[in-house]
């Protein structure tokens, strides 16, 4: 992991210093045309020009280019203010211009540098905070779909996830843990949460496919996203296996589920919410048959007016 994050920095360093010799090349490139524009036409003060060109390339590139553009611009006043052109024979006149160019020069490279030095921090800052601000909306939003105590999709998700259940294949099973009510009572609340927290593990650890939620208390709801039923049958004996050897309190009480299931292709949101409606009942069949067992059906569009009914 080291490894990689400081190869990701080296790599980000390199980009960095591309980008300034590159600006930098732009910015020398400008000033040279504004010198070649200077020294062909009769330009009285050509350093007003190329002050302005300055305080353009300090502004909008890295500070190495506004000091190279500031050697430029004290070249070529040297150049053009100097005796024969000889950089450094001046008249009295040229000699205290030269003094304040220079000057100028040194206060705009030095002023400009140091707001863009502000400006690239604040800037880097703000990006820290904008990016903190979407981590945070992320886990926040995560969180807002995610059941704290089993790790499993809640209902928010659900209604969120909705739509994508339309016009394809299901199993529909909603569970719930047998005597749940006897587990709090008998090994505690503590004990209760562990079972929760165990059938929450095996459901999304075993089942593939599949969209697993806390429905409520200690229901759940499957969404398989297919009609595998020979997969999905081997995955429930899995879990309810799984769970048979999970011992809770002091007694080591197992833990035993019942489920209702209904496969089936929903056309609409009818269709699937008749298709919760029915394995519910399946749920309740299990139930009434002695609890710790399966039970399924197959979903038919005309069981709609039937479950309406």
């Amino acid at each position: 992991m080291s490894v990689f994050k400081n190869t990701k920095k080296n790599n980000k360093k390199r980009k960095s210093n591309r980008t300034v010799v590159f600006t930098s090349l732009g910015a020398c490139l400008f000033m040279c045309m504004l010198i070649v524009t200077c020294g062909n036409l009769p330009i009285p003060n050509p350093e007003v020009l190329l002050l302005t060109g300055l305080v353009i390339c300090a502004s909008l590139f890295d500070f190495p280019a506004g000091v190279l553009c500031a050697i430029q611009v004290i070249l070529f006043s040297m150049y053009f203010y100097s005796e024969d052109h000889s950089y450094f024979s001046y008249s009295t006149v040229n000699l205290k211009r030269m003094i304040i160019i220079f000057c100028s020069v040194l206060a705009t490279t030095a002023f400009l540098g140091k707001l863009r030095q502000i400006w690239n921090t604040t800037r880097q800052k703000t990006m820290e905070v904008t990016k903190r601000l979407r981590d945070s909306n992320e886990a926040l939003q995560e969180e807002s779909h995610q059941d704290h105590l089993t790790g499993l999709y809640n209902r928010n998700m659900l209604r969120a996830n909705f739509p994508d259940y339309k016009n394809r294949s299901l199993i529909v099973t909603l569970l719930d843990i047998d005597d749940f009510k006897k587990i709090n009572d008998v090994c505690g609340h503590e004990a209760g949460d562990m079972a929760l927290r165990e059938v929450g593990t095996m459901l999304s650890d075993t089942f593939t496919n599949t969209d697993c939620y806390r429905y409520g208390g200690d229901e759940f709801l499957l969404v398989r996203l297919d009609d595998d039923w020979n997969k999905y049958n081997l995955e429930m004996i899995r879990v309810r296996a799984q769970l048979t050897r999970v011992g809770l309190g002091k007694d080591k009480l197992p833990i035993h589920i019942s489920a209702g299931y209904i496969s089936g292709v929903t056309e609409n949101g009818e269709d699937l919410r008749t298709m919760f409606h029915l394995a519910d009942e399946m749920l309740y069949e299990s139930k009434r048959k002695g609890k710790n067992r399966v039970t399924g059906g197959t979903f038919r569009r005309d069981m709609i007016k039937n479950s309406a009914g």
